[in-house]
């Protein structure tokens, strides 16, 4: 992994989480990525990751994130961000860290992402309109 395919990953992430769409996820994820991320099971391959995704935009249909900074490791890259839309009727932001370890070509084999989900959480308990997709999302099992 060099400067430059970390750099042009870190790009095409930022331009899809610019304005995310399902059918661009393969600009960023390859098709036997590994997603996991606190509060909801970890899926296997791309589509099942669309899947999961599609349930997110669902839940909150105007999300999008921004890159504050980020840093290339030996396998991939680390990327800092905040994650902003709307759930429940009102506003939801939270912040992470994405760990992605990148193939040859520059696509994602497996991303973890670490955030505090306990804010997240008091935030949608006190939105009832947000509790069935949230539920929804919490009691599927592990999909591959």
């Amino acid at each position: 992994m060099d400067d430059a395919a970390a750099a042009d990953f870190v790009r095409r992430f930022r331009e899809f989480w610019r304005a995310p769409d399902i059918e661009r996820l393969d600009t960023v994820l390859a098709a036997d990525a590994r997603l996991s991320a606190p509060m909801v099971p970890t899926t296997y391959g791309l589509e099942a990751g669309k899947r999961a995704f599609t349930e997110l935009f669902a839940q909150i249909p105007d999300i999008t994130a921004e890159v504050h900074r980020w840093g290339r490791t030996a396998d991939g890259v680390l990327i800092e961000l905040t994650v902003l839309g709307t759930a429940g009727g009102g506003p939801v932001s939270w912040d992470a860290i994405d760990r992605f370890v990148l193939n040859e070509q520059g696509l994602a084999t497996e991303r973890a992402t670490y955030f505090d989900s306990m804010p997240l959480v008091f935030t949608i308990a006190r939105r009832p309109r947000a509790w069935p997709g949230f539920l929804r999302s919490r009691i599927r099992q592990p999909r591959g």
